[in-house]
């Protein structure tokens, strides 16, 4: 297994990630009804009647809200970067071999009803993935006394590349960084979004943090060219950003000063959407002259109109110079 795919693992047997890529990039009614505090990591290792071993990659057990006894909810995580024509089928034998091992470890499950099983799939490849989401559309065409037992096995695909990038930029998650440092073309835009993949994990979560690093020093780096020799792999991110920082220059000139750029316009796109939003709140709807001054003040102008924002009673006080 590449260290893409080990990565990925890592970064979803931890709560924030998971729970968050449930609420804002799945995002369906039935995520609500989960408890996603209350999540656990199930065991991922399967045995088949052949004794053949079998391996899902993440699995996690919720419970649901506002049940007095405890009812359960699985989500069966699988992660690819190729599309792969026999993922129907594989997540039949995952939920099916899942389920043998409940009831042997569960003799009480013989006469209880199953618990839910939801099939997530994490693409993370360039090509169009293009296989079907559920068992019954590989089976064909049927006779209609047939169709009632075609199978329903379905499952939820979540595909990086196809994720509109307008929402992933109003996120502020490692889920949506993740996704949108997987997406940037050449070394200056990685630059650009590692404040704010630093800045999106909580200092508590230093292993998520740690197993961040580790993805962006063995997998992203390499890939433009920015991960020279001799460089240990277990800096932080706040020490990989001054690396990046002090030596990018020396690496790359082109892309040390198309990095800095980046950065400074990334910096002034968010002072600008910040004041609008600031504006907004308290003179309510904006003229579009009026944004289209804020989009094109320098950093330096709206730092000033956001102090002045505080304490103006009109636009014109805001705007005074």
């Amino acid at each position: 297994m590449g260290q893409h795919d080990l990565s990925y693992r890592l970064f979803f047997t931890h709560r924030l990630m998971i729970r968050d890529l449930l609420r804002e990039i799945v995002d369906e009614p039935w995520v609500e009804r989960l408890d996603l505090d209350s999540g656990g990591l199930a065991e991922t290792s399967f045995v088949s009647a052949t004794h053949e071993s079998r391996a899902s990659d993440v699995i996690w057990k919720f419970r649901r809200k506002g049940r007095r006894k405890s009812a359960h909810v699985y989500i069966l995580l699988e992660f690819q970067s190729r599309p792969d024509s026999s993922m129907p089928v594989r997540f039949m034998e995952y939920e099916s071999l899942f389920y043998q091992r409940l009831r042997a470890s569960d003799p009480s499950i013989s006469w209880r009803k199953l618990p839910l099983v939801l099939l997530v799939l994490l693409y993370n490849g360039a090509k169009r993935w293009g296989v079907a989401t559920d068992l019954g559309s590989s089976l064909g065409d049927l006779d209609p006394s047939e169709e009632t037992y075609r199978p329903r096995l379905r499952y939820r695909l979540v595909d990086e590349a196809a994720y509109p990038l307008e929402k992933l930029m109003a996120m502020d998650s490692p889920v949506a960084e993740l996704f949108r440092i997987e997406r940037c073309e050449d070394g200056p835009e990685v630059f650009a979004r590692l404040p704010h993949l630093r800045r999106s994990i909580p200092a508590s979560e230093a292993s998520l943090r740690r197993a961040f690093a580790t993805w962006l020093q063995k997998v992203v780096l390499p890939r433009f060219g920015l991960s020279p020799e001799g460089i240990s792999v277990d800096l932080t991110l706040e020490e990989i950003e001054t690396m990046l920082a002090e030596n990018l220059k020396l690496w790359n000139p082109k892309l040390w000063e198309e990095g800095r750029k980046e950065g400074l316009q990334e910096g002034r796109r968010e002072g600008a959407n910040l004041a609008l939003s600031q504006l907004h709140l308290k003179f309510g709807p904006l003229e579009p002259e009026v944004e289209d001054r804020v989009r094109s003040a320098s950093t330096d102008l709206l730092l000033e109109w956001g102090k002045r924002i505080l304490t103006a009673e009109s636009l014109q006080e805001v705007f005074r110079d």
